[in-house]
């Protein structure tokens, strides 16, 4: 009886090791430090701070994804400082490490940004922020990732000028069906400019995001 027991216990766990397995294995992300499945496409839609924005991505392989980003904007360079603006952007994603349920994936999104208008005429940013996240697999469902970044822009028109801002956040993502899953995803820091006399900023990202893979 004792053995019965013990083997059924087994079998169990063994089966749900695999289902888990194959779950993960076949999870994708927009935000929490995975890519997008290997020769699939997939769209997200964030809306928060400092705007709405749009992402288109394709997955090379298991471990790489490219895209294009649009942005609507409505605060000045991730600022408290309410301007409009407009973005654009090429994100690369690459996962470097897959081990059991953690991940860890970097980023470059080569990018430019104009905020057309003001006290000081058009600002145009070209911009090259990069950073990574450390994913964890909760559940099939579920997973969070605790992420950095690094802010750089070059303001060209009027006055240049370099902005330089380190960020640092968490994210949330949930999976409701395999092609669909909700996110919440943050970035906190402070933000310094090469301007003589300039002082720094505080700036931040708070975003509803919803994905889906196609």
């Amino acid at each position: 009886m004792r053995k019965a027991f013990a083997l059924a216990v087994l079998l169990t766990s063994a089966a749900s090791a695999q289902e888990y397995s194959r779950s993960q294995a076949a999870h994708w992300s927009t935000v929490t430090g995975e890519t997008v499945s290997s020769d699939r496409d997939a769209v997200r839609v964030g809306l928060g701070w400092p705007g709405l924005d749009f992402t288109y991505l394709h997955g090379i392989d298991d471990r790489r994804d490219f895209g294009v980003h649009f942005e609507l904007l409505y605060g000045f360079e991730e600022t408290s400082i309410s301007k409009f603006g407009l973005g654009f952007g090429v994100p690369y994603r690459l996962v470097i490490n897959r081990h059991e349920r953690v991940t860890v994936e970097v980023h470059i999104e080569p990018s430019m940004r104009v905020y057309p208008g003001g006290d000081f005429g058009t600002y145009f940013f070209l911009r090259a922020p990069f950073g990574g996240n450390l994913g964890l697999q909760i559940t099939p469902e579920l997973r969070v990732a605790a992420g950095a970044d690094l802010n750089i822009a070059l303001n060209l028109p009027n006055t240049a000028f370099l902005e330089v801002g380190p960020r640092f956040g968490f994210s949330a993502e949930y999976q409701v069906d395999k092609n669909l899953d909700i996110a919440f995803n943050t970035r906190f820091g402070p933000q310094f400019y090469t301007l003589s006399g300039a002082t720094a900023d505080f700036a931040f990202v708070t975003q509803v995001v919803v994905g889906y893979r196609m």
